[in-house]
């Protein structure tokens, strides 16, 4: 329930910020694999943000458990904030170190992020990815070491 609270909480200070934007905020939702049924899921957000008139959403699904990733390349900075709700729980599919990199980038240059509900049993061991969502211990993680100088 907590998690709930949180990740309403995250899309309600999204919806917040987006009151002082003179167009739409252009929002990312990736999903395409959850332990949860991402199908039912991403609408709600999505509908969400696109009915408040301030924000443009479109969605990313990634392959489904075990296919090849190496044609999913969303393109991070043409949003203004990406939703994750995605998760590779249970063994699903790590993605590709390129699209890795080019989200950490997207963070690193001032992307929005939203960890959506389960998003984050995502990635345990990208510790970047880790250091972003702030959860150290859950899924077998260890508590991330914050790189010096910048970070992601």
């Amino acid at each position: 329930m907590l998690r709930l609270s949180l990740a309403g909480s995250g899309l309600a200070t999204l919806a917040t910020a987006g009151a002082f934007a003179a167009s739409p905020i252009r929002v990312l939702i990736v999903d395409g694999q959850n332990n949860h049924d991402w199908r039912q899921t991403t609408p709600t957000p999505a509908r969400i943000l696109d009915e408040s008139g301030l924000f443009r959403t479109t969605v990313a699904t990634t392959p489904p458990k075990g296919a090849d990733f190496s044609a999913f390349r969303p393109e991070f900075r043409k949003f203004q904030v990406v939703v994750f709700n995605y998760n590779d729980f249970g063994g699903g599919s790590q993605w590709p170190a390129e699209v890795e990199q080019a989200f950490e980038e997207y963070v690193h240059g001032g992307g929005g992020f939203v960890s959506y509900h389960a998003a984050d049993n995502a990635f345990p061991g990208w510790t970047a990815y880790n250091l972003m969502i702030g959860v150290g211990g859950w899924m077998n993680r260890l508590t991330p070491t914050p790189p010096t100088g910048d970070g992601p």
